[in-house]
C-alpha cells in the first residue's frame, strides 16, 4: 500500500513519519533518563530532518538546539540533578503513576507492565527506574514506532492513548515552568509540542 499523506500541525507528512517520530522519542528519552552527555549535545546540535516537519515541532527543535549550545555541560548536570534526582528530592516526579494517581508504583504501572509483556519489551537488568518513568516510556515509543518493526499503527496508537496521552503532556508543561529549569524548559516545550503532534497524528488516522 502506498503511503498516505496527512496534514499535521500545518505541514504535510508522509505516513508513517517513522524517522522523525523515533528520533524525537529517542532524544527525549536520552534527556530524561540521565544528564546530557557531550556526545548527546553534539547530536542534538546537529539534528535535522529531511522533508516537511510540523511547524511547532520544527520551531521548538530550533530553540532546543540553541539551548544545547548556551549551557556548559556542568551546568546541565547540576540542573538535571535539581530537577530529577532522588524521589521526593528532585523538583519533578517523572512517573505516570504519580501524575495519574499521586502514588508511586500504582495501577498505571501494573497496566503498563502487562502491555509491555504483550509487546515483548523487557526491562533491562541494569535499569534503576520503573517502567512508567517518562524517559522509559519514550524509549518504549521509540522502539514501537521505529521502522521496520512488527508493531502496527493501531497498536502504537493504543499504547500512546493508554500510557502517554493521559499524563505526559502535563509533565512536560510542568517541566516548562519548573523553578530549576533553564535548558530543560526547552526540553519541556519540545516534548509538549511533539506530543500534541503525535495526538493529532493518531486522531487523523482514525485510531485514537
Amino acid at each position: 500500500m502506498e503511503p498516505m499523506t496527512k496534514n499535521v500541525g500545518g505541514s504535510t507528512w508522509v505516513a508513517p513519519y517513522a524517522k522523525i517520530r523515533a528520533d524525537s522519542y529517542v532524544m527525549l528519552a536520552s534527556l530524561l533518563v540521565q544528564p546530557p552527555s557531550e556526545d548527546l549535545l553534539k547530536v542534538l546540535q546537529n539534528l535535522e530532518w529531511e522533508g516537511p516537519i510540523p511547524e511547532r515541532v520544527d520551531h521548538t527543535l530550533r530553540a532546543l538546539r540553541q539551548a544545547s549550545r548556551d549551557y556548559p555541560l556542568g551546568a546541565l548536570e547540576d540542573e538535571y540533578n535539581k530537577l530529577f534526582v532522588g524521589l521526593g528530592c528532585g523538583e519533578m516526579v517523572p512517573y505516570a503513576s504519580w501524575y495519574r494517581e499521586k502514588v508511586i508504583q500504582s495501577a498505571p504501572l501494573a497496566s503498563l507492565r502487562s502491555d509491555l509483556i504483550l509487546l515483548g519489551i523487557v526491562r533491562q537488568a541494569d535499569s534503576h527506574e520503573a517502567e512508567d518513568h517518562a524517559g522509559a516510556l519514550c524509549e518504549c515509543m521509540a522502539l514501537i514506532s521505529r521502522e521496520p518493526n512488527e508493531t502496527d499503527h493501531a497498536t502504537q496508537a493504543r499504547f500512546f492513548q493508554q500510557h502517554i496521552a493521559p499524563w505526559m503532556k502535563n509533565f512536560f508543561k510542568d517541566l516548562e515552568s519548573a523553578k530549576s529549569a533553564r535548558f530543560y524548559r526547552k526540553v519541556g516545550t519540545f516534548g509538549r509540542c511533539f506530543l500534541e503532534s503525535e495526538t493529532e497524528y493518531f486522531k487523523l488516522d482514525g485510531v485514537a
